[in-house]
């Protein structure tokens, strides 16, 4: 996938695999170092047998697969070789995982959704068939901080991370795809995980906290004019600019100036994370931004890379790997 002038030519792909007779283990491993990365596998079964379907668009890509049982082992071996920092969503459809990563333990069945950093060393082990869907998230599209500090495990009794399940289903369930469409539901589906991983903050009751929801909320609804500043939300409130300052403060949130800032250069994200073609003076000014250039300072300042950056990164072809296999039961 490459952009030209604000073009991106954008390819949706489909590969439907099933495990070879001859070697059922080594074509599976073959098939994850390709999809995937470099990975140790452990099987305990000479009887194992596997299939897949994978839809992609760049690295937008999301697999249905169906296992028997095995161990999945990722070392600092692996991630070293691999040198790729993207995050994973395992989500169950039939059948239960442990999974290990650093200090956190899990056990996952359906209806419970793992969240893991690809670019740390893991462990992972199922004992008997399992059926889940494999959602690979770009380093850059969720906030980073969120993602280092995300549990293993998401709260699946918000209703977010039932939204975030349901649209990973769609993206796989359809088969219909064009190129725009799938990467625009893939990205609501990160939009949906980005919130997912930003836990509310704890509100106290009282005045202050009423103010501070109500600012948050009139931050969000008028954070795409350029002419709003904290001074036009205090306005808003009938409150002070410095009282203002203390109420978001008090619960939680970041200063008013940040707040905005950080609504419209992750909006803005959004919509350039998507294999379209763009036009990123009116993204800028459609987000809140008086200019572009106030845009790519905000946007490097959050992100770490301009906005061109990101998408050239977001859209090149990612190289697929060749691995040796190990031994006998590990690979």
């Amino acid at each position: 996938m490459r952009e030209r002038g604000g073009v991106i030519d954008a390819e949706y792909g489909k590969e439907t695999f099933s495990t070879d007779d001859d070697d059922p283990a080594a074509s599976w491993y073959e098939y994850l170092q390709q999809r995937q990365g470099s990975v140790r596998l452990g099987f305990g079964s000479d009887h194992f047998s596997s299939d897949a379907y994978a839809q992609n668009v760049g690295p937008f890509q999301v697999v249905r697969f169906t296992s028997g049982a095995l161990d999945y082992q990722r070392s600092h071996r692996n991630v070293r070789s691999d040198g790729d920092n993207s995050y994973r969503l395992l989500i169950p459809l039939q059948g239960r995982f442990k999974f290990e990563q650093g200090d956190s333990r899990e056990i996952f069945q359906p209806g419970k959704i793992c969240f893991f950093h690809w670019g740390r060393p893991l462990w992972m082990t199922h004992t008997g068939t399992l059926s889940a869907l494999i959602m690979t998230v770009p380093e850059r599209s969720v906030d980073s901080v969120r993602a280092e500090h995300a549990a293993l495990a998401l709260d699946e009794k918000r209703p977010l991370v039932r939204a975030l399940e349901a649209q990973a289903r769609i993206l796989v369930e359809a088969e219909d795809w064009t190129a725009a469409d799938f990467s625009i539901a893939f990205s609501s589906a990160l939009t949906l995980l980005d919130g997912a991983l930003n836990p509310a903050p704890a509100m106290k009751s009282g005045k202050r906290a009423i103010d501070a929801e109500r600012a948050r909320r009139l931050i969000e609804h008028h954070a795409n004019d350029p002419r709003v500043t904290p001074a036009t939300i205090a306005a808003m409130l009938n409150i002070g600019e410095r009282t203002l300052y203390k109420v978001l403060e008090s619960a939680g949130y970041p200063s008013p100036g940040a707040l905005l800032r950080t609504i419209r250069v992750e909006r803005a994200h959004r919509r350039l994370s998507i294999a379209l073609p763009v036009d990123m003076d009116r993204i800028a000014f459609e987000e809140g931004f008086p200019s572009t250039r106030r845009f790519r300072e905000a946007y490097r300042e959050h992100y770490g890379q301009t906005p061109a950056q990101m998408r050239e990164q977001l859209f090149s072809a990612r190289v697929p790997r060749d691995r040796p296999l190990v031994n006998s039961r590990w690979r």
